[in-house]
C-alpha cells in the first residue's frame, strides 16, 4: 500500500512540475496576453466569491444573519462581472498604479530611514539611501507606465514558475 501512495504523489509532483512549467513558459512567452487571463481570473474568482457569500448568508439561521454579508456578497459579485464582461484591462490598470503608488511610498519610507540613520556611524545609511531612490523612481515608472509593469511583472512570475516547475519535476523523479 505504501509503495502505491508513493508512485501517486511522485506521479502528482510530477504532474505538479509539469503544469507549472507550462504556465511559467505561456507567461513568460507571452505576458501581455498572461494579463488578461490573470484578469480573468481574478473575475471569476470575485464573481464566485460572492455566488458562494451570498449562499452562506441565506443558508445561516435568521438569527446569525449579519447585513454585511450580503452588501460583500454583491460588491464581489459586480466586481467579478465587471471584470469578466467590460474591463480586464481596467482592472490590470487600477491593480498596476496601486502597486505602483505602494512602491513609491516604500521609497520614500526608505529614503526617511536612511536620513535618520545618517547620525549613527556604519549605519551603511548611503546605501539604503540608493536603494530608496532606485525604489521611488521603479514606483513611478510603474505608476506612469502601468502595462509595462504588469508585463514585467508577469514575465517575472513566468520565469519563477518555471523554475518551480523544474525543480518540482527533479523532485518528483528523485523520490
Amino acid at each position: 500500500m505504501n509503495n502505491t501512495f508513493l508512485k501517486r504523489s511522485k506521479a502528482s509532483v510530477i504532474i505538479l512540475g509539469i503544469a507549472m512549467l507550462l504556465l511559467g513558459l505561456a507567461f513568460f512567452i507571452n505576458p501581455a496576453e498572461a494579463i488578461l487571463f490573470v484578469a480573468y481570473c481574478c473575475g471569476w474568482a470575485f464573481l464566485f466569491a460572492g455566488i458562494f457569500t451570498c449562499i452562506g448568508f441565506f443558508r445561516a439561521p435568521k438569527g446569525e444573519r449579519n447585513g454585511f454579508e450580503i452588501f460583500l456578497a454583491i460588491c464581489e459579485a459586480i466586481l467579478g462581472l465587471w471584470l469578466l464582461l467590460s474591463a480586464p484591462a481596467w482592472g490590470i490598470l487600477y491593480i498596476s498604479i496601486m502597486i505602483g503608488c505602494v512602491i513609491f511610498l516604500t521609497g520614500i519610507g526608505d529614503i526617511a530611514d536612511a536620513c535618520a540613520m545618517r547620525s549613527i556611524p556604519d549605519s551603511g545609511w548611503v546605501l539604503w539611501l540608493v536603494l530608496g531612490i532606485i525604489t521611488v523612481i521603479a514606483g513611478c515608472l510603474a505608476f506612469l507606465s502601468p502595462f509595462l509593469m504588469a508585463e514585467v511583472v508577469m514575465i517575472v512570475v513566468g520565469v519563477t514558475l518555471v523554475f518551480d516547475g523544474i525543480t518540482e519535476i527533479v523532485m518528483g523523479i528523485r523520490m
